[in-house]
């Protein structure tokens, strides 16, 4: 059982954050590469050490009045983050998801009520979960191009997840990439909707157990530098014989035909 003061020690603020810390007294041997995870949740303290597999719990006694801050910020932060009304797509949105080789009739597609120029992205946690939605504006000089919602304010900075339980996984920048990989591959995609990988995301990654691992971000400056620090956050942090590499590439994955894809990642029977 890990020791309560430990997780109290280290305990994130806000209900649905996690940390990741290193071990004090594990019982596997020193841990150096932060493995013990604390999580707050409404209902207290959940920790979990993948070095030496052992969880723990605790509740905080301080305060009453911390406790019913938090309850409020979380629900507020939910109702800040409720998606948008959903609509059948518009002739504008069908437009835009063929050109990247996307079925406007998947289920992950939406328009958005009264915006014609709207796509709504459905976000999916690994078990293929709801978790919110990320609505693309259309209009060309429109700033910003993506606004993210979620259903619940413990998922904000969630990525979003397609065939998550396959053995071999792509990394992608946006969503439309993500889909079409999981679409037209034989790989698990997850969208990370940025160039980095959060402590969510990365432990959802080590809980999978893929043997191999490719990172495929967009062409830009941001894309190749957030590649690379991807990269070396995942080695540092999953088991090492899990083979993780950066593809570089001119073209993002949505914009690959899917012989293209299978191509590039050298798909043969899911390799």
């Amino acid at each position: 059982m890990i020791d309560r003061k430990l997780i109290l020690a280290n305990a994130p603020s806000n209900i649905g954050q996690q940390v990741h810390v290193n071990h004090v007294g594990c019982p596997s041997g020193e841990d150096t590469k932060r493995r013990l995870y604390i999580k707050r949740t409404d209902r207290g303290l959940v920790a979990y050490c993948h070095h030496c597999s052992e969880s723990g719990s605790a509740k905080d006694n301080s305060s009453g009045r911390l406790s019913s801050w938090l309850i409020k910020k979380e629900a507020a932060t939910s109702k800040l983050y409720a998606p948008p009304v959903l609509a059948p797509l518009s002739v504008e949105g069908t437009v835009w998801l063929c050109k990247y080789y996307c079925d406007p009739k998947a289920d992950s597609f939406s328009g958005v009520y009264l915006k014609k120029n709207n796509v709504a992205l459905k976000l999916h946690d690994p078990e293929n979960t709801i978790i919110g939605c990320q609505v693309r504006d259309l209009v060309s000089n429109a700033t910003p191009k993506y606004l993210t919602h979620y259903t619940h304010g413990s998922n904000n900075g969630d990525a979003s997840w397609f065939k998550a339980y396959k053995q071999h996984l792509v990394v992608t920048e946006d969503y439309l990439s993500a889909y079409r990989v999981a679409k037209d591959t034989n790989f698990a995609s997850v969208a990370l909707l940025r160039t980095t990988v959060s402590d969510r995301t990365l432990l959802q990654i080590h809980e999978l157990g893929y043997k191999s691992i490719t990172i495929w971000l967009d062409p830009d400056s941001a894309g190749i530098e957030g590649a690379i620090k991807v990269q070396k956050k995942l080695t540092h942090f999953l088991p090492a014989d899990t083979i993780v590499r950066v593809l570089k590439l001119d073209k993002e994955p949505k914009e690959c035909t899917a012989e293209e894809l299978k191509t590039y990642l050298k798909e043969t029977d899911g390799l």
